[in-house]
Order: structure tokens, then sequence, then C-alpha cells
């Protein structure tokens, strides 16, 4: 607790799609927040939502690790990696330097007081995953899951030397940012294209971004420790559903441009990587521990969205 008895929490990934929305919730439920920030942008945007900003790499050690230990500690790692004006997206070098912000942070949280860690990973270590939602314990091993999965791995070891870790695996996370406003929102409300892999695309386990962020506050409060808990709705639907729904609800035409499935594993992005294969997660263990969800149906979030755009 801070001097004022208020929670402290610190957030790595504080300017990202996720970690935006988490700090407003965070900030309205009267934490007092610490935000990680590589940029004077992300410092800014920090301070306009209500929180502190750290200045720090989590890929450097620094000044930054002083204000990690928290009472509760949110862990974003970020989705692709950069060292100058170079971009890492897959490789030993890419999980080298991942290994490396994690320790960064956990070993600088290790000797406090912290009492939650919400480790946010990586789903690609459970995909494809086949038509059926698959449940946090399904994990089958490829030689393409080897280097995700090995994130999972390291965590068990700082588990085992006491660190109080939640794990919280998203699925397709969707909402007024990110991906979603870049291939679904602009384009069908321009009456542009919208991008789309195969006859319907695979299905995806979606979660709207402020659901998102409440269950990972969520976790922190109620999750068990050394448990992973999928973030999804219900129901799984089809990537290319998401598209239909924001022109239906909106009223607006919905134009494609369909591509060949095979041509998702060629760009890059979100967008690209919810195309590669089935994602269909059970979020009965996320339910088991009380959670209710704002948004239940992608219907309920797009409305959310659609108002927003128009405040």
């Amino acid at each position: 607790m801070s001097g004022n008895g208020r929670p402290t929490v610190f957030v790595t990934g504080a300017s990202g799609f996720i970690g935006k929305e988490l700090v407003k919730v965070l900030v309205a439920r009267g934490c007092e927040v610490f935000g990680l920030a590589r940029s004077m942008e992300s410092a800014r945007q920090l301070r306009h939502a209500g929180a502190t900003a750290v200045s720090g790499d989590l890929s450097v050690p620094g000044q930054w690790q002083d204000e990690a230990a928290a009472d509760w500690v949110f862990h974003i790692p970020p989705r692709t990696l950069t060292t100058g004006h170079r971009l890492w997206h897959s490789g030993e070098r890419t999980t080298r330097m991942r290994a490396a912000m994690d320790a960064h942070l956990l070993d600088a949280v290790a000797a406090g007081d912290t009492r939650r860690i919400v480790y946010v990973a990586d789903s690609r270590s459970y995909r494809p995953t086949g038509v059926r939602p698959v449940t946090e314990d399904e994990i089958r091993m490829t030689p393409e899951r080897n280097r995700v999965t090995s994130t999972l791995d390291r965590l068990d070891g700082y588990l085992i030397a006491g660190l109080p870790i939640v794990t919280a695996i998203p699925g397709c996370v969707y909402g007024n940012g990110s991906w979603f406003r870049e291939r679904i929102v602009d384009p069908v409300m321009a009456c542009r294209r919208v991008l789309q892999f195969g006859a319907a695309g695979p299905w995806v386990s979606p979660m709207h971004v402020y659901d998102c962020a409440r269950a990972l506050v969520h976790l922190a409060e109620h999750g068990d420790i050394g448990s992973r808990y999928f973030l999804a709705n219900n129901e799984p639907i089809r990537l290319s559903e998401f598209a239909q729904a924001f022109a239906r609800i909106a009223d607006r035409p919905l134009r494609t441009w369909r591509l060949p499935a095979q041509a998702a594993g060629l760009i890059r992005g979100p967008l690209a990587d919810h195309a590669r294969g089935h994602a269909a997660f059970s979020n009965i263990r996320l339910r088991g521990i009380g959670f209710k969800f704002h948004y239940p149906t992608v219907e309920h979030g797009i409305a959310q969205i659609l108002r927003a755009l128009h405040e």
C-alpha cells in the first residue's frame, strides 16, 4: 500500500492497446498506478490517464526497477521487439530478449511484498486448437510452439522460487483501437474493402478490451497463484463475423477483399496472427472465479464501439 492507503500498481506495456485500457480501469478503481514508458509520448499519455509515468525500457536494467515492487504488478510484454531501428518478430534472438525482459522485471520484484503478478502471455502456444474450445491445460507441443511455450516454462521456475504469478492468456481482443480500428472500423465506416482470409476465416475467441482489462484486475484479486486463465467470451466466432457484425450494427455496406487463407502467413500484425488457425478457448476457469462480462457478446461490444465513435 502507498502512504495514502491506496493499492500501488506497476504496469508494463502501459501504452499498448490492452495496457491503456488497464490503466484506465485501475485509475477508476482508485489505485495508484505507475506505468513504464519508453518514450515521452507514452509518458504524456500515462499522465493524461491519471497514472505516474516511469521512464525506462524493459530490455535495459535501470532505476525503473525500483518502482516495480508494487502491491500488484501487471506484465504485458511487447508483441514485437526492436533493437535500434530493427524489428524482431521471431527466432532465438527474440526468445533471448523476451527472457531478459521478464528477468529484469521479475527479479526486481522478487524480494518485495508484491501480492500478485499478472503475466499476460501469448496464446500461440495453444494454436491451432481445432473448432472445439480447449482448456488451459491442453497444450499440444509442436516445433512451432516450443519458443512460445518456453515462456510458460520460465514462469514455472519463478513460481517455484515463490513469486505470486497468475498467468492471463487473452484471446482475440477487440475494441476501438489497434487492429480492430484499423482493419474493420475505419474501412467499413469509409466504405472501403475489409481484408479477409479464406472462405470464412478461422474460429477465434473474442473479448472486448474493456472486459480484458477488467479480467486482468479480477485475476489480481481472485486468481489462483500458479494458474493460467484464458480471457475470452463464452462463444468462439468466425474471424469474418467481426466485420459482418460491425457493418450490420453500423448500418453500413460490407465490401471485402478476400485472400487465400495461406496469405495470412505473409502479413504481419494481430489480424494476420488471428487468421493463421483456429484459436477456440474455454473460459470456464475464468468464470469459475466469479468473473462477469460487461460485453458478453461481440454485438454488445460493437455497440459500445459505435457509441464511442460518436462521442
